[in-house]
């Protein structure tokens, strides 16, 4: 079978490998329908991130159910659609059980679908099929009536919605919300548009990016376009940074009030990043920085996503073929989907 692998600086090739198979208890093939780019993935090829070649490409993806071992025949219907976390967990460990999907113990740290190390070991979603191990934990079953272009982000770019902002609103109560744009393009986007949507919050998105700004806009989220990031004039109860700039991050910190939380999804390729320390520690701030927690992301989300409420297909910005993918996969868009099958 066919699949995508990053060979090296602005280079993906397709590959050719033996077709996986259920060697096991517990595992599934699943055949993937619509792989979405994450928003870290076009930093890696143009070789922007410390992520090194070659290993396949794609970890964010909706699937469908193409057989199943024995003992989760009577679990699993085939033909079942499918989102599968992109962290590669057990569901037994220690840490699983305490709700840390990312750090399960079972495999070598940090094991995920389309990036190094586990992508050596687990694969890429451009492919044909792909083995799930620990099925009955990771196979995350969806509503057939939802549109797996739509949701194809799932497990990661839609999940850190729940780790910037949705996992702080039972402790903020209706907070005033900014959430800075910027490289982490869809995550901002996504998490703007579920405050938007389900009123949880006042909301404010903000880029110096007109494209992401005019998208927002048109969904109806309140924006302010920036040509390049001032000194902050307001002060929020939570701030969500997307920006993954250091003009960005230091507008982010600027932006707390009393008491206040910043949350981020951007990574920084160095230890070397400066806080504005005092001022956040007279203001009382809290700070959330760290991977996703893709699984348990998944599952906070999934109702709001099922009712309606929460309606993310909008941020796709362009949808290939599976046969278009090797070229699409470099070019510039906000939320890029690979289809493939009956999607195509």
């Amino acid at each position: 079978m066919q699949r995508l692998v990053f060979r090296k600086k602005g280079i993906l090739e397709w590959e050719e490998i033996d077709t996986p198979t259920i060697s096991g208890g517990n595992q599934a093939l699943v055949e993937p329908i619509a792989i979405a780019r994450c928003d870290l993935d076009l930093p890696i090829v143009r070789g922007e991130t410390l992520f090194r070649a070659p290993f396949p490409v794609g970890h964010e993806f909706v699937g469908r159910i193409k057989k199943v071992s024995e003992d989760l025949e009577e679990k699993f219907k085939i033909g079942t659609m499918v989102a599968i976390p992109f962290q590669i967990s057990c569901g037994t460990c220690p840490t699983c059980l305490s709700l840390h999907t990312n750090s399960c113990e079972t495999v070598p740290y940090t094991s995920a679908y389309g990036m190094p190390p586990g992508a050596q070991t687990f694969g890429g979603a451009i492919s044909e099929l792909l083995l799930v191990p620990y099925a009955e934990q990771m196979l995350f079953e969806l509503d057939s009536n939802i549109n797996p272009i739509g949701i194809a982000s799932f497990s990661d770019n839609i999940a850190e919605v729940w780790k910037l902002a949705g996992r702080f609103l039972t402790k903020k109560k209706d907070p005033k919300t900014i959430v800075v744009g910027g490289n982490a393009g869809s995550i901002g986007l996504y998490t703007a548009l579920y405050l938007h949507q389900t009123k949880k919050a006042e909301v404010m998105y903000v880029d110096t990016n007109r494209e992401r700004i005019d998208l927002a806009s048109s969904l109806g989220i309140p924006v302010t376009h920036f040509t390049t990031f001032p000194k902050p004039n307001e002060r929020y109860d939570l701030v969500c940074d997307a920006s993954a700039t250091k003009e960005g991050w230091d507008f982010a910190t600027r932006s707390l009030g009393k008491n206040a939380i910043l949350s981020s999804a951007s990574i920084f390729w160095t230890n070397r990043l400066e806080i504005p320390y005092l001022e956040m520690y007279n203001q009382g701030a809290e700070i959330h920085i760290g991977r996703v927690e893709s699984l348990d992301s998944m599952q906070a989300l999934y109702p709001e996503i099922q009712s309606g409420a929460f309606q993310p297909e909008s941020i796709v910005t362009k949808t290939v073929s599976f046969a278009g993918a090797k070229e699409a996969w470099l070019e510039e868009s906000i939320k890029l989907v690979v289809t493939r099958s009956s999607l195509d």
